[in-house]
């Protein structure tokens, strides 16, 4: 039963803690960016859809939330599976 308990406290950490490493340093480079046509005289900045970032918005929430559920879980499965032995 602790054995359990310990993979779903790394397994919530793991969640956690990727979730973290994506907002601070992968999504930064997901905002506006500006592309050059060919010619080289014109520049256009290209926005990414709503949609998109709504739905990016929705998996970072739903994965806080989950990995806390899994981390808080395998937290009290842990004391629990102490007051027994």
């Amino acid at each position: 039963m602790k054995k359990l308990a310990i993979a779903q406290i790394v397994l919530g950490a793991v969640i956690v803690g990727s979730l973290v490493w994506f907002v601070g340093w992968a999504e930064p480079g997901y905002g506006s960016f500006t592309k050059l046509i060919e010619d080289g005289t014109r520049e256009v900045t290209v926005h990414h859809d709503s949609g998109w970032i709504i739905l990016l918005n929705s998996w970072k929430v739903v994965s806080f939330v989950l990995g806390l559920a899994v981390l808080g879980c395998g937290i009290a499965q842990f004391q629990k599976a102490r007051r027994i032995l």
